[in-house]
């Protein structure tokens, strides 16, 4: 099957979840407008940015990863919706990390989140890159292994995040940036080795 359409949706769906994620932030009726209550939003306007960085990544990611995949077959489908599926959660997440920054439980709930999304990803790569006829002419075996390294990496920084929650909360958050700047955002290392493979 052409894959244009599960481009479309989920583009779309994207484009949803990294809009809703604004919608966290907000004053309560009947707070006056003041610097002081503004600046109480510190913890939501940091969840908000964080979140809408690493819902970037993954979108990005994921126009990369059918940028590779040249057809689609319904178990990839389905696939795409499971990992979908976890996107469209986590604006929820992102809310109890704004809300309750120092709680561990906030950030334990956000890591599992981000986790699943890397893991839901990282399932949906395997998939592809195993059937006959899905992945793009020129894609090496090479370039497959290093994309799901790259995807496992993040789920591992996001696994520690998730255990040093406990302990030192914001330590989490911290984690959770670093692995986004580190495996997500555009570095010279990532850039060097994506055209050593021939994917950039």
């Amino acid at each position: 099957m052409p894959k244009h359409r599960l481009e479309s949706f989920s583009d779309g769906v994207f484009a949803i979840v990294i809009t809703l994620l604004i919608l966290n932030i907000h004053l309560d009726r009947d707070q006056e407008l003041t610097l002081q209550t503004l600046a109480s939003l510190g913890p939501e306007m940091l969840a908000f940015a964080l979140t809408f960085v690493i819902v970037g990544v993954y979108w990005v990611s994921h126009h990369s990863m059918m940028h590779m995949i040249k057809a689609v077959d319904r178990r990839l489908l389905w696939l795409n919706l499971l990992l979908l599926l976890a996107v469209v959660f986590i604006p929820f997440p992102a809310y109890l990390l704004g809300r309750h920054l120092w709680n561990p439980l906030a950030a334990a709930i956000y890591g599992l989140n981000l986790m699943t999304v890397n893991a839901l990803g990282t399932l949906l790569w395997f998939y592809a890159s195993s059937r006959p006829g899905l992945i793009a002419d020129g894609v090496s075996p090479r370039a497959i292994r290093f994309i799901a390294r790259l995807h496992s990496a993040r789920m591992a920084v996001y696994a520690a995040a998730v255990l040093l929650a406990p302990w030192l909360t914001i330590g989490s958050v911290a984690l959770f940036a670093a692995a986004t700047i580190i495996f997500g955002l555009p570095n010279p290392f990532l850039e060097r080795r994506l055209a050593e493979l021939g994917l950039t």
